[in-house]
């Protein structure tokens, strides 16, 4: 089994990223996070918002296909997981045009230390119909902010205009024994 990944933060001067899920992620700068389902990658953003609320920072997130679970993202880790009064919630009812529109609504309010972009599982027509206009609009209003925007999706989608992506690589389950008597042995 792959170890949990560590939570906190890491002291630079001056304190210019946030440390979480083991990735430094720069501030007002765009940072992707991609992978298929069950790779890990909402574990990894629950990470992030868990070390931004925990900070004492606000932070939000643009739910396109309302998948947020805050049950999960409230146990997500040993530092006591997402403090949800500190977490504004947007849901976009599976309208990504919506979900944009809202994340550039945070961005331009100012005072959140992350601002979270979940277009994962999103149709590829809805994201086809996104303009690359909006990631330079997005990387040009974060350049002179503390904010962090993270964009949650199947594949890179904000291309050269974000200065970090973690792909998540899929996992591979490992079982043994003889059907119908499976046992899974690792997800690794």
């Amino acid at each position: 089994m792959a170890a949990a990944f560590p939570l906190g933060w890491r002291q630079v001067e001056p304190l210019d990223t946030l440390f979480a899920a083991g990735r430094d992620f720069p501030r007002g700068r765009i940072s992707e996070i991609v992978g298929t389902r069950s790779s890990g990658r909402t574990s990894v953003l629950h990470a992030l918002l868990a070390a931004s609320t925990g900070r004492g920072e606000y932070a939000a997130l643009v739910d396109t296909k309302d998948a947020f679970d805050p049950c999960s993202a409230a146990a997500c880790s040993d530092a006591g997981g997402v403090e949800l009064s500190k977490l504004v919630w947007v849901r976009c009812g599976g309208n990504a045009e919506h979900a944009l529109r809202a994340a550039d609504l945070l961005i331009q309010a100012g005072g959140f230390g992350v601002v979270a972009l979940d277009l994962a599982e999103a149709t590829p027509a809805a994201l086809n119909r996104i303009p690359p206009t909006a990631w330079f609009r997005f990387r040009r209003a974060l350049e002179s902010t503390p904010t962090i925007l993270t964009v949650l999706a199947d594949h890179p989608l904000a291309k050269s205009c974000s200065s970090m992506t973690v792909k998540m690589p899929p996992r591979r389950a490992v079982f043994t024994g003889r059907a119908p008597f499976l046992l899974l042995r690792d997800a690794g």
